[in-house]
């Protein structure tokens, strides 16, 4: 890591983006947030004074309404990195002094295992500071434009509390089906992390691959899967997540003013 890298707000995502840079790069990642009272996992530095001055690069992650207060307080140009949801690169730059560089950037939680999908977008010179930064914490895309960070948001912003809901559905199915909970949730764990890696290495090798090539792969005529299939589309199942990361996006939209 060449920068030392400044997490301003240290709860939620800017907690989870610090414990996850902290334990790569101990001596080059800091926390200050004057807005949490205490962590014992993030050792906070206690003045914005030391914090600002020792950043080459200040990843903000505070709450919306917080963004400007502290962008208020840098005195002198800085590499900036924004996480706060709905606030725009022309505002973050109106609130920052001249010659600032500007990134937005939409995490999700499986950073925290290095399994993050994150979208950015703003000033290409700070790209591959962003690249840099994030690479050890999931895959990064570079989105063409701005707004597409709202769709980010509702895609794989909200993504993981969906999938989490679909492990849960699918391991209380086993559960009605006769297993026991315990063995019927490590199985759905380990069936949506082996599914997921196994697409996952086919579009390494070939990035037309398509997940309609492997449901089929899964699924025999007159089988069990086409029956499961069938029963899912009755009750809407593909309707169902089109709407629901629709509406995730439409509501990231709404927050952005």
């Amino acid at each position: 890591m060449k920068h030392t890298i400044g997490i301003a707000g240290c709860g939620n995502m800017g907690g989870a983006i610090y414990l996850s840079l902290k334990e790569r790069y101990p001596k080059q990642v800091l926390g200050y947030d004057p807005y949490m009272t205490s962590n014992q996992k993030i050792e906070l530095v206690s003045s914005w004074e030391e914090f600002s001055a020792k950043s080459d690069v200040i990843i903000v992650c505070v709450k919306p309404g917080k963004v400007a207060e502290l962008l208020g307080q840098i005195k002198t140009s800085k590499k900036i990195i924004s996480v706060a949801a709905g606030i725009g690169t022309e505002t973050l730059r109106k609130n920052l002094p001249n010659g600032s560089q500007v990134v937005r950037v939409m995490p999700n939680l499986p950073l925290l295992v290095s399994e993050g999908a994150i979208g950015y977008f703003g000033d290409r010179d700070l790209y591959e500071t962003v690249t840099e930064i994030f690479q050890s914490l999931g895959h990064s895309v570079e989105l063409g434009s701005e707004s597409l960070l709202d769709a980010v948001t509702g895609l794989s912003g909200s993504g993981p509390a969906f999938v989490f809901k679909f492990i849960q559905a699918l391991a209380e199915g086993g559960v009605l089906s006769g297993l026991g909970y315990q063995e019927a949730l490590d199985l759905s764990i380990q069936t949506v992390i082996g599914s997921a890696e196994l697409l996952r290495k086919e579009r390494k090798k070939d990035p037309s691959t398509h997940p309609e090539v492997w449901k089929n792969k899964v699924t025999s005529p007159g089988g069990t899967t086409i029956a499961g299939l069938a029963e899912l589309e009755k009750n809407g199942f593909t309707d169902s997540i089109l709407q629901a990361v629709k509406a995730a996006t439409k509501r990231s939209q709404e927050l952005g003013g």
